[in-house]
């Protein structure tokens, strides 16, 4: 992808940081020039020791969570995130997102406002959000079982890094750094 000039980042990006307070419905405001609805959130624990990375988005929905450091498969979780907000998000109170005195960040980016579309540019029919002027995409698809294959991802031009999971399987992440076009 070539890079463009983006006159304000937290359009598309913003780190926030909070100390949990242990009430339910916190809603968390970004603090960047613009408002932020994210459409993908990574959250850590900064104080809990071995609390896990969360990882999730609006294309599969505020209860669907991937963790960063596990091999596991995709879990339903109703109990941490409840929305996706104009300018930030919501969580409950559970220890992974606002335990009272633990410290957390949450990374957020913006792709297309929780709206996708199919995508047939590769050998297998995707689902994509995509924001072509931050250059970040959230794809999902469905496997034919053999390699060889190509997925869509909506940008267009060369792509940096892709980070894949197998959301039904104990696979390992992988992390592929430049790509063609727009196919992973």
């Amino acid at each position: 992808m070539a890079y463009t000039t983006i006159d304000d980042p937290s359009a598309h990006f913003q780190t926030l940081l909070w100390t949990g307070d242990d009430n339910n419905d916190r809603a968390l405001t970004n603090t960047g020039n613009s408002d932020l609805q994210p459409d993908w959130v990574w959250i850590k624990n900064r104080s809990g020791g071995t609390k896990s990375h969360q990882l999730v988005d609006s294309s599969r929905g505020v209860t669907k969570y991937l963790f960063s450091e596990a091999t596991t498969v995709e879990s339903t979780l109703t109990n941490r995130l409840d929305s996706f907000d104009s300018d930030g998000f919501t969580t409950d109170n559970h220890s992974s997102v606002n335990e009272s005195s633990r410290t957390y960040v949450a990374w957020q980016w913006k792709a297309n406002g929780g709206t996708t579309s199919s995508n047939s540019d590769g050998d297998i029919t995707s689902t994509v959000q995509a924001n072509t002027t931050a250059g970040i995409s959230i794809v999902t698809y469905t496997g034919n079982g053999t390699d060889g294959h190509t997925v869509g991802t909506g940008l267009t031009g060369l792509w940096d890094v892709a980070i894949l999971k197998n959301r039904g399987q104990t696979d390992y992440w992988t992390v592929s750094q430049t790509g063609t076009n727009q196919v992973m």
